[in-house]
């Protein structure tokens, strides 16, 4: 009997204690979640899109669209000047895709995104784009980075392509 009960109680932590860690994570902000995946400031403003919201943003939206993937050393860092960038500028907006989760998917509006984006299976990420009633204006593609290693003008030269582009937004 006396098992039986330290059963029971124990099946009610866990299951109290996994109800707890649900609800967290579903009452989590785009911001929070995008802070947890990078590792940045909960304040920022990005915003998770689909595939089908991609398409419709570009093609008759105006805004900012980062292309990032958070396995990526170069992508975690492109988003730490990115959105200093956008928090210097009080742009309240940019909108995130990750191509690479989608990418070995058979998804007709996958590849509508990647022939809109005009994205290469070489691209390289991040990759920030500006667009305004259904025209890319511009983007910052990260510029080879095989070689590249992180230092103060590297960091300041991506800084002042990102400050270019997004008053290009403004």
């Amino acid at each position: 009997m006396k098992k039986v009960v330290i059963l029971i109680v124990f099946c009610c932590i866990m299951f109290s204690i996994s109800g707890c860690s649900v609800k967290k994570t579903e009452k989590l902000t785009d911001a929070e979640k995008f802070a947890n995946e990078y590792s940045i400031s909960e304040e920022n403003p990005f915003q998770y899109v689909t595939t089908d919201e991609v398409l419709e943003l570009v093609k008759s939206k105006s805004g900012i669209l980062f292309l990032g993937d958070s396995d990526s050393e170069w992508s975690s860092f492109g988003v730490e000047i990115l959105n200093k960038v956008v928090n210097e500028m009080k742009i309240d907006k940019v909108y995130y895709f990750n191509p690479n989760k989608l990418k070995n998917k058979e998804d007709n509006d996958y590849e509508q995104v990647i022939d809109l984006l005009q994205l290469e299976e070489d691209s390289s990420l991040p990759i920030v784009y500006v667009y305004e009633k259904g025209k890319i204006i511009d983007q910052v593609d990260y510029p080879v980075h095989d070689d590249s290693s992180i230092n103060d003008d590297f960091k300041k030269q991506l800084e002042d392509e990102y400050l270019d582009l997004l008053s290009l937004y403004l």
